[in-house]
């Protein structure tokens, strides 16, 4: 079996050999092993499948990063199959064309010499064919149609595409996607649920391979060579930007493969319909990509709100978050009924359900007295008696625009995660910045810090209140920042000290995003978090600015949800 890496591999060797081959894909687990847990997860998945390999088996590398040609040399030394590294140019003039084609000929010689004939001229005209097939499909085909029509090619198959949904059929948003190797059948669903579908793949899994077809000629290396350098999207490498990446598209997912040094996951970009994400392959944190594209594709959206008066004019906004969900009555002119505050515990929707119904015996009402619901939070999707769900992003931007209109920014720290928002002057999400890589500057950090110490939360802000002393909590990872509190103990520092140092520890992670976005002011504080007066006293000292806390912060999320549940048009059920 030839397995390779890299569409930076010829695909015209490839079907030149008449052998079968297959790009090497896997969403087996990349956990830490010998080579280290700072390394990409696809670099990882390359490693121990190499190491599993048979004598006879062939594994074609490139050196499209130091993580993929350190794996290379690795697998050349351990690995029992025939493994070949191709080296790859940094720049794309002709020099590096050259450099290319010296390089295919190389490989075509290692071939040879594992009883592999290559017959270059025939592998270029079937690589054609297979391009004149991609490019009469990939403007028809969408979403998952679209994935496996780029997957069967990179194993040199061309896909039957009976049955499959075409562009003009589906009701999903047009969305892109651009950047580093990603787990597609996950982005994929992801993307769908947030009510968005691919039309337009420019990775090195999606339509970047077959941008052209290869002139036919006598020096059928070069040619091909010609083809792998002028990519019209080139990989992270070549540090080079599409211009027309989101023409016809309302929004794009930039991908970038954790721990990569290629690819730049700071670079600022003023195109509001793209988002820049970190992203590991495979990928596990589905809720919190799903929730950057929902909210990418809902701030391109402008809504208007069509509130139908009548009997049934209640509107109902649910925020099921990772430690508690809030849910907030409406009437038909957005004021707040009731709203009430529950544990979320192991059951999302149960505690919605069961706060949907204590709301309704407070209030005294019915059901049928609920016009529409929306649901919000990381929780949104399970909650099936909802009309809609909305993200959390887009929600919290509502409800500040509705009751600080001249609000400018806004930050939410909840449970899990925190956020940064930038509003429009017209109170409309400009821009945002997420933080859920792990509990450091969450609500979850200041749980845990508070057992620690033997407080609560609310003891803590007290002590901070009186800290004589500016201590330093450096450790990012809330395990490493326990263990560094305790520390802290063990050499006497003062609890009160402590508690401002951990405040300042969760600010200044929400300071760099905040700094990121333009310092937008003013500024109103939302989420579990801002009831706390040592987080909210730490933060104006240290973005050194006034922030506004509403009454409620907790309850944001669900008021946004259930103003957007006066735009939905009709009645629920309906």
């Amino acid at each position: 079996m030839i397995l390779y890496t890299c569409s930076y591999i010829p695909l015209e060797i490839l079907m030149g050999t008449g052998k079968d081959f297959e790009r090497l894909l896997s969403a087996a687990s990349s956990s830490c092993h010998e080579l280290g847990c700072n390394l990409c997860g696809y670099a990882k998945i390359v490693y121990g499948a190499g190491m599993e390999l048979d004598k006879g088996d062939l594994l074609l590398v490139a050196d499209s990063c130091d993580a993929m040609r350190r794996v290379g040399d690795l697998l050349s030394e351990s690995s029992r199959a025939g493994v070949f590294m191709m080296r790859l140019p940094w720049k794309r003039d002709e020099r590096a064309v050259e450099f290319m084609a010296s390089e295919i000929l190389r490989l075509i010689e290692f071939l040879e010499e594992k009883g592999i004939d290559v017959n270059l001229s025939a592998g270029v005209e079937r690589f054609n064919g297979l391009i004149d097939h991609v490019r009469s499909l990939e403007s028809t085909l969408v979403g998952r149609d679209l994935t496996e029509l780029y997957l069967s090619a990179l194993n040199g198959l061309k896909h039957d595409p009976t049955g499959s949904r075409v562009k003009n059929k589906t009701a999903g948003k047009d969305f892109g996607l651009a950047g580093g190797i990603v787990d597609m059948s996950e982005i994929d669903a992801i993307i769908e649920s947030a009510g968005g579908v691919i039309t337009r793949n420019d990775t090195c899994l999606g339509a970047r391979p077959f941008a052209s077809r290869t002139r036919v000629g006598e020096d059928p290396a070069f040619y091909v060579a010609q083809r792998l350098i002028g990519w019209r999207a080139p990989c992270g490498r070549f540090s080079e930007e599409s211009k027309d990446e989101c023409e016809g598209l309302d929004g794009l997912l930039y991908a970038i493969p954790k721990f990569c040094d290629f690819y730049d996951f700071t670079r600022n970009t003023s195109n509001s319909k793209i988002y820049r994400a970190e992203i590991d392959y495979p990928l596990n944190s589905h809720g919190q990509i799903a929730t950057r594209v929902g909210a990418l594709l809902e701030k391109n959206l402008a809504r208007r709100s069509e509130i139908e008066r009548g009997e049934r004019s209640v509107f109902l906004g649910i925020d099921s978050g990772s430690t508690t969900t809030n849910g907030v009555l409406t009437d038909s002119t957005g004021k707040i009924l009731r709203w009430k505050t529950i544990r979320t515990g192991i059951n999302a929707l149960a505690s919605a359900r069961r706060l949907y119904e204590e709301l309704l015996s407070q209030s005294g009402g019915s059901k049928e007295e609920i016009a529409r619901i929306v649901a919000t939070g990381y929780g949104r999707e399970l909650i099936d008696f909802a009309d809609e769900t909305v993200t959390e992003i887009s929600c919290h931007a509502r409800a500040v625009a509705r009751l600080f209109p001249s609000a400018i920014g806004i930050v939410d720290i909840g449970g899990q995660d925190s956020k940064v928002i930038k509003l429009s002057a017209e109170g409309n999400v400009e821009d945002f910045s997420m933080n859920d890589r792990c509990a450091a500057g969450t609500g979850r950090f200041l749980e845990v810090m508070a057992k620690v110490l033997e407080l609560d939360t609310g003891e803590m802000a007290s002590l901070a209140l009186r800290s004589s002393r500016e201590l330093s909590i450096s450790s990012v990872c809330t395990v490493f920042a326990e263990s560094e509190v305790v520390s802290l103990i063990g050499r006497g520092e003062k609890i009160e000290d402590i508690s401002a140092g951990l405040f300042n520890a969760i600010v200044k992670r929400v300071a760099a995003m905040y700094v990121r976005l333009g310092s937008p002011e003013p500024l109103v504080f939302t989420g579990g978090v801002a009831r706390n007066a040592g987080v909210v006293r730490s933060m104006e000292r240290v973005l050194k600015r006034k922030i506004t806390v509403p009454e409620v912060p907790d309850i944001m999320g669900a008021y946004g949800a259930a103003l957007f549940a006066m735009d939905i048009p009709g009645e629920k059920g309906q």
